[in-house]
C-alpha cells in the first residue's frame, strides 16, 4: 500500500516539551507534552522513554483519558521504548472541539499529525474507540509508515450487549453525578468488578460544575450516538481491516461483552494474518484489571516487530 501523502501533508506539528521539564529518561520517568492538531486543537500527552528508541503511541477508550495507560508507559519506557500516550480531542485535558467534531475522521487525524512527528515508523495500541481510531489510521498509512497495531477488546463487529451497556453508562455520565461516591458507583459498575483506586484518585478525574454536579473530563457531545455507533461504522472497520498490511495483534478478555469469540472470528476472516491472546476470566476493561498479563503479552509482540537502536545515536 502506498502512503497517503496528501493526509501527511496537513499540518506540520511537533511534539514540545512544557517549560521546565527535562527529556524523559529510559527508567520509565513521564514528562507531559503537548500536540497540535491540524484543525487547530492543543492535545495533552505525557512522554516517558528515550526519544531516539522505537516509538509507541498509546490510545485509550471512550470517556477515559491518556492516564489509563500510565502503568503501560512506565512499563514499556523500561522495556525500551519511547512512549507517548495522549488525551484524545474532547477527553482528559485536551481541547474539546468546538464543532463537537468527535468523528473518526477527525481522530484518525489527530493520530497522524501525531504520528508524524514520531521517529521511524511508530507502533500503535489502542483500546475501545482508541483501538477503532488506530486501526483506521494503520489501514490508511501502510507499513511505510507503521509498523504494527495492537488492538485492544476491539474488532470492526461490536456485540450488542456490551455497546448498549458502554451507552448506558456515557448516558449516565453526561447528567453528571451528585457526589464523587456515585460517579465511583457508575464506574465499578461499568468496569464490572470493584475499583482499586482511592476516591483522591477518581476525583482527578471529574469536574465539578456550577450546578454543583460532578462530571467527568470528556465533552458530553463526545457520546452522542453519531459519535458512538455511526452510520457504516462496521462496514467501514471491515474494510480497514481487509487493507491492513501491518503485524496486528488483538488482546481480549474472554468475559468481554463487547468482543465476542463470534466478533473475533468476523475479524480473523478480515485479517487472517492477526494473532490474538485471550485474557482468561476478564471483560472489557481487562488491561486495566491484569495489566502484568497485557503488558507481558504486547511486549512479546512489539519486541518481535521491532529493532531497537543500541544506543544514543547523538553520541557517534
Amino acid at each position: 500500500m502506498s502512503v497517503d501523502n496528501s493526509a501527511l501533508r496537513g499540518g506540520h506539528i511537533m511534539a514540545a516539551f512544557l517549560p521546565g521539564e527535562g527529556r524523559p529518561r529510559q527508567n520509565g520517568s513521564i514528562a507531559p507534552a503537548e500536540f497540535a492538531t491540524a484543525d487547530g486543537l492543543n492535545l495533552s500527552a505525557d512522554i516517558a522513554g528515550e526519544p531516539w528508541r522505537s516509538r509507541i503511541i498509546f490510545l485509550h477508550g471512550g470517556a477515559q483519558s491518556r492516564r489509563s495507560w500510565r502503568r503501560a508507559l512506565e512499563v514499556f519506557a523500561l522495556g525500551g521504548f519511547s512512549v507517548v500516550s495522549y488525551d484524545l480531542r474532547g477527553h482528559g485535558e485536551s481541547d474539546w472541539s468546538a464543532k463537537g467534531d468527535y468523528s473518526l475522521e477527525a481522530h484518525v487525524s489527530d493520530l497522524i499529525s501525531i504520528v508524524r512527528s514520531s521517529p521511524g515508523r511508530p507502533i500503535l495500541i489502542g483500546a475501545s474507540l482508541g483501538g477503532r481510531v488506530a486501526l483506521a489510521a494503520a489501514a490508511k498509512l501502510g507499513s511505510e509508515v507503521i509498523n504494527c497495531l495492537v488492538l485492544v477488546d476491539l474488532t470492526p463487529r461490536l456485540n450488542a450487549v456490551g455497546l448498549n451497556r458502554i451507552r448506558n453508562f456515557l448516558s449516565e455520565s453526561v447528567e453528571g453525578f451528585a457526589d464523587r461516591a456515585a460517579a465511583a458507583a457508575a464506574l465499578s459498575l461499568y468496569a464490572e468488578r470493584p475499583l482499586d483506586k482511592p476516591m483522591s484518585n477518581i476525583g482527578r478525574s471529574l469536574i465539578k460544575h456550577n450546578n454543583g454536579r460532578f462530571y467527568w473530563r470528556w465533552d458530553p457531545q463526545a457520546a452522542l450516538d453519531a459519535n458512538l455507533d455511526p452510520v457504516d461504522l462496521e462496514r467501514n472497520l471491515r474494510q480497514a481491516a481487509r487493507r491492513l498490511e501491518v503485524p496486528t495483534l488483538l488482546v481480549r478478555g474472554t468475559e468481554s461483552d463487547l468482543v465476542t469469540p463470534d466478533c473475533v472470528s468476523d475479524f480473523l476472516r478480515d485479517c487472517p494474518s492477526a494473532e490474538v491472546v485471550n485474557i482468561e476470566g476478564q471483560g472489557h476493561l481487562m488491561k486495566s484489571s491484569n495489566w502484568e498479563f497485557f503488558c507481558n503479552a504486547a511486549l512479546e509482540f512489539v519486541h518481535r516487530h521491532t529493532r531497537h537502536p543500541v544506543s544514543d545515536p547523538s553520541e557517534y
